[in-house]
């Protein structure tokens, strides 16, 4: 809903609770509460049904910020069901969160006095106009966004309330200098670290292969043999750009051109001024008669930027003696600007001239006239925009041509590419994640992947690719996913069979190894196998060339005492290895700590420790989700 207030207002809102949390009224998840039907809910929080309707209000807010800040890549992940469907379970599972706060908030007696939502309403720059609070433009927002004041009143409430919540749990929390230090002991704390390493592909001699096994592989795993759909296309494409690059302008056509559109090459006149000013919104004799006083000083030989560097109250441009950027005519209040643009000569001085900031004196120090820029300077510019006119006219004359052939003709494209002069392209058979431009575009995808588009097979209508930018396409050959045979895949089940028994073989081999190195110590039977004991000396907790699973391993073993530890760990390649701790080397950390380190640490601990809370919430909530409501199709 504030989405809306927040499209029909052009402005933004973004009040921080805390450096950490960030609560905008954007996903409020709160729709309308008229109009909905009783049953219709996607979740039950504690007897508290979260409907449909403040669903896809959260949702449809939610897609609105994930435009804005993805830009053009956001056609693609909207194409993606897997993903907006993903999207849709988040955007479901905020709403319980926020349904969970508010019943704590309730159970903790907090409460919003009537004053404070006033406040807070007139306070949002939506409903402000020219920094003012203004009645009508907030009921006439309310009502474009179908609200009464009273339920916007109850869901401003609601929202403080969490707020309060909000800034008990994570406002309160600090962290202090030995806690950081302790953290960066850890952090840079170095391990010398053994290891023996047992390689998967060693056994795979050894691995002895059923059909019956390759059969049990093929039945638990068979999602990963179903091909993708594919389609083979014919295309036309159409822009702009490339008739343009056909376009040439002569020497007449630029000079008439210029002449025609003159005013388009003219540099308005520009000044520079320097100001001495008095701060005072209202009318005050005592200021104008300071700023008299000032301007005398200038009158009489004092130097002015001295003077704007000790009494002006701008001290951003009095460092620098009162100058200011350029003018250009709107740039500045109306009788700053007459005054400025009165002056005639450089090193003029104004009267006083009284703005709604205060008292100033204007000083001319450089001065521009307007300038016309010649036709030498612009023709390369014009012979471009000569072009780019003639081949956006080409290009919406046969835009609309091929859009009528294509349509008069549906089963072939070849009469739309004499019509128009292009030529057909066609592709061989892709999938989805093997298009390439233009094709991959998210409107051409959708429509070559259509069903009936594809049982038709007939042509497109024109699809705008982009700013003069068009194509039409039909499928002429199609390919439907289907599972393949064992037959099919047979070689390749076999190696996955034979990887899996051999990362067995060899996790078997490390098991039985581990038995008798916890007694002897990892070197002994290092020896006795006559395997290669691996040294990882000052291995550092994050990063470095040793695999990760053994480092994260090591990290998470104790320190070693009198008979060092050896424990095992599987690789991500299917590799074992038995590791041991030789050697814990702490960091010696005595700098104190920066406040920004502190004030970090502390922002994370508040994160943890408020995920925990809900985490705490929902595990004893009694939560149902409508998955079938929240996980509905997405219109494209």
């Amino acid at each position: 809903m504030l989405e809306k207030i927040r499209e029909g207002s052009q402005g933004i809102i973004a009040k921080s609770i805390l450096g950490l949390v960030i609560l905008t009224f954007a996903l409020a998840g709160v729709g309308s509460y008229l109009n909905t039907p009783a049953d219709t809910h996607v979740a039950e929080v504690n007897g508290e049904k979260i409907s449909r309707e403040d669903f896809e209000q959260a949702f449809q807010n939610g897609r609105a910020r994930m435009q804005q800040q993805f830009g053009e890549m956001y056609a693609a992940l909207a194409a993606d069901s897997n993903y907006m469907n993903n999207f849709r379970s988040e955007v479901l599972e905020s709403l319980i969160d926020q349904a969970l706060q508010k019943q704590l908030a309730v159970s903790l007696g907090l409460r919003v006095s009537d004053e404070q939502i006033r406040d807070a309403i007139r306070n949002m720059t939506e409903f402000q106009v020219d920094g003012q609070f203004n009645n009508d433009r907030y009921i006439a927002l309310l009502r474009q966004a179908g609200y009464q004041p009273e339920q916007f009143r109850e869901l401003i409430r609601e929202q403080l309330s969490r707020n309060q919540l909000m800034i008990g749990l994570v406002g309160s929390e600090f962290a202090t200098a030995k806690e950081m230090q302790a953290l960066m002991k850890l952090q840079q704390q170095q391990r010398d670290i053994s290891y023996i390493r047992f390689k998967a592909a060693d056994y795979a001699d050894s691995v002895s292969i059923t059909d019956q096994m390759l059969q049990d592989y093929y039945t638990m795993n068979l999602s990963q043999f179903e091909t993708e759909q594919k389609v083979a296309v014919e295309y036309i494409e159409i822009s702009a750009s490339a008739l343009a690059s056909d376009e040439q302008a002569t020497a007449e056509e630029i000079e008439a051109y210029y002449q025609a559109n003159k005013s388009r090459y003219v540099r308005e006149e520009r000044r520079q001024v320097a100001h001495i000013m008095l701060e005072s919104e209202e009318d005050s004799a005592d200021v104008q008669q300071q700023a008299q006083a000032i301007l005398a000083e200038v009158e009489g030989g004092a130097d002015f930027a001295e003077l704007a560097k000790a009494k002006s109250a701008d001290t951003f441009s009095a460092e620098n003696g009162g100058v200011l950027d350029w003018l250009a005519p709107g740039d500045m209040d109306e009788n700053f600007e007459q005054a400025a643009f009165a002056l005639k000569q450089v090193g003029d001085v104004s009267g006083v001239v009284k703005s709604a900031y205060g008292y100033h004196i204007i000083k001319l120090v450089a001065l521009e006239p307007e300038q016309i820029q010649p036709l030498a300077e612009v023709s390369a510019d014009i012979a471009e925009r000569i072009k780019q006119d003639r081949a956006s006219a080409a290009y919406y004359e046969l835009q609309q041509r091929l859009a009528e052939v294509s349509f008069e003709v549906p089963d072939s494209l070849e009469d739309a590419a004499e019509a128009t002069g292009q030529k057909v392209i066609s592709t061989p058979l892709f999938s989805r994640n093997e298009a390439t431009e233009p094709l991959s575009a998210p409107a051409v995808m959708n429509k070559l992947f259509d069903a009936t588009f594809i049982q038709d097979g007939l042509n497109s209508e024109l699809i705008e690719l982009g700013k003069e930018q068009a194509i039409v396409v039909r499928v002429t050959e199609h390919e439907p996913a289907r599972t393949q045979s064992l037959d099919e895949v047979k070689a390749q089940v076999e190696a996955a069979v034979r990887a899996e028994q051999s990362a067995l073989l060899a996790k078997q081999q490390a098991e039985k190894v581990l038995a008798d190195a916890t007694d002897t110590g990892l070197a002994q039977q290092a020896e006795q196998l006559n395997a290669k004991l691996e040294q990882s000396p000052d291995t550092p907790r994050f990063g470095g060339t040793l695999d990760a699973e053994i480092r994260a391993k090591a990290f998470a073993m104790p320190r070693p005492q009198d008979k060092p530890a050896v424990e095992m760990v599987t690789l991500a390649n299917g590799d074992a290895a038995l590791v041991t701790v030789l050697a814990v080397k702490d960091a010696d950390v005595t700098v104190a700590p920066a406040a920004a380190q502190l004030e970090r640490l502390a922002e994370q601990q508040a994160e943890l420790a408020f995920k925990a809370v809900i985490a705490a919430l929902k595990a004893k909530a009694d939560i149902s989700r409508n998955l079938r409501a929240a996980q509905a199709e997405e219109a494209l």
